[in-house]
Parts: C-alpha cells; structure tokens; sequence
C-alpha cells in the first residue's frame, strides 16, 4: 500500500507538471487550485486501488494464468511489475487527455522503449506466445503446438512478442484513424491515440492489444451517451477508453484468452475478425453521428 501511495503522489506530480506544460503550448486558461488538489487525490487513489487489486488479481486470483505460459516464481514477479508500470501510464495518459485533449510523446515513447526493453531481456513476461496453434490440440490426447525455439531463445521471443504487439496496435488504430475520416469527414482520433495502443500492444502483445481495439469503441460509447446527455459535450478524448480496455483486457486476460485462442491459432480467422472488428467500428462511428444529435439539457440562463 505505501508504494501504491508513494507512485499515485509522484504520477500526480508528473500530471501537473505535463498539465501546465500542455497547457501553455495549447494556450488552455489554468486550472483551479481546488480542481488541481482533487485531481491529484483521485490520481493516488486510483493507483492505489488498481495496484491493489491488480497485485491479488494477478498473484492470487491468476487473472494473467494461461495453460501456455508458465512463467518462474520470481518471473511472475517480474510480470506484475511490468504490468504495473503499463496501468501507472495508462492513468497517467488518461488523467492529461482528460485535461489537456493530447497524450504527449514523453509518456508514450519511452513507455514503448520500456515494453519491449522490458519483454526483450526479462523473457518471461508476456501473457500470451508469439503464436500458438491451437488448432492442431487433441483434448487429452496432445496439447497446443508451441514452437521450442520460444523457450530456447527467450530474449528473441520477447522482443519479437513485444515489437509485433507495438506494431498491431499502431497499425489498427491508424486504419481506424482514416476510416473515421472518411466516414466522419473529420479525424476521431489523434496521433497520440496511435501511439497510445503502440505503447500498450508493446506490453500486452498483439492478440491482447486486438481485443482491447475491439473494446474501446463500445466503452466510449456507452460512457460518451451519458456524458452528452448530462453535460452537453460533443467531443470526448478517445484514449481514456483504450485505457480503460487495457485494464479490463489485463484483468480478465485467462478467461478471454480461453474463449479466443481458437481464433487467434488461425490466420483466417483472425482476418476475419478483423473484418468484423472494422465493420462494427463503422457502424461504431454512424453511432457517433446520432450521438451529436442528442439532445441535451438546457440550463437556464440569469
């Protein structure tokens, strides 16, 4: 609990500082005191909770526990650590795009230099393979095959683990990037988004940072509904949400692993996920489209 609360104080310091540098860049009118305490209360007392709750998800309750991947002892140790670095820049992220509408490269470029340094001389803290092939299992019989180069050549597998992960989450959230364009005739997500799910595929892998894209749009949009109805905006920062699906896809990784490993041992399948991961985030983005035309309260005018 007293490393939770020392890490929440020191990201809360850290948001203040990107705060007022964004915000002078952005030529954005400073935050209240009172607003800027509360922040960074809640910014501590978040970390503590999700490193809380993460520390027996993880170490306890085996959230992160695959019938694949079977770190050491003390590798479980290390992946939690890891772990945790990615969730204190997830908060981190979030809490300056909340603020400030941007996610700087000063969070997201070296948290994807930690990733893969991390997964690259470590060698035991990925949550899933490379690739696994699910399809060729007989249920008590013979198990998934799995490549024994994996093992032999640890530091390899990491770093490709990692940099395969980086690139899936850059390269889907690029392609949704223009897709929004097109359909919206505007842009609905930033560079900053791109480096975002760079930044969380190069520590969660490419099967994970997949399900998180697939994720995000249906958390923004329920949240962003309830929002446009109580307080009238029509524009909310898209990166809140891949966090918020990094976390959840962190949480819940061995149950989703379970019901997708099928698909994920198979190149036409994951294509064609993909193809209805696209669809769905156009049909997604015409969503948004109506999600302008709420209508909201109208407060009285003195």
């Amino acid at each position: 609990m007293l490393f939770s609360l020392i890490v929440g104080t020191g990201l809360a310091a850290l948001l203040e500082w990107f705060s007022l540098h964004e915000r002078r860049l952005l030529e954005l009118p400073p935050v209240e005191t009172r607003v800027r305490w509360l922040r960074g209360a809640s910014i501590v007392l978040a970390i503590a909770l999700l490193f809380g709750f993460f520390h027996g998800a993880s170490l306890e309750w085996g959230c992160l526990e695959t019938a694949e991947v079977q770190p050491s002892g003390l590798g479980r140790y290390w992946r939690l650590g890891y772990h945790l670095i990615l969730v204190s820049l997830l908060v981190l992220a979030t809490a300056i795009d909340f603020d400030c509408y941007i996610i700087p490269d000063l969070i997201t470029f070296p948290g994807m230099l930690v990733g893969v340094a991390g997964a690259a001389i470590i060698g035991e803290v990925q949550i899933c393979h490379l690739w696994v092939d699910w399809t060729v299992a007989i249920p008590q019989l013979r198990g998934p095959y799995i490549p024994p180069w994996y093992d032999a050549w640890r530091f390899w597998h990491g770093l490709a683990w990692s940099l395969t992960g980086l690139a899936t989450g850059a390269a889907l959230t690029g392609i949704a990037r223009l897709i929004s364009s097109y359909v919206l005739g505007q842009e609905a997500m930033g560079t900053g988004d791109i480096t975002l799910m760079a930044m969380i595929g190069s520590f969660l892998g490419w099967q994970a940072v997949t399900l998180v894209f697939l994720l995000a749009p249906v958390a923004g949009l329920t949240v962003g509904v309830v929002v446009r109805i109580v307080s009238g905006k029509t524009y909310l920062p898209y990166g809140p949400w891949l966090s918020i699906a990094a976390v959840v896809v962190l949480f819940n990784w061995g149950r989703l692993w379970e019901q997708t490993r099928m698909i994920f041992s198979d190149w036409l399948s994951v294509a064609a996920l993909g193809g209805i991961g696209s669809v769905g985030f156009v049909l997604l983005l015409g969503m948004v489209r109506l999600f302008k035309s709420i209508p909201t309260r109208v407060r009285p005018t003195t």
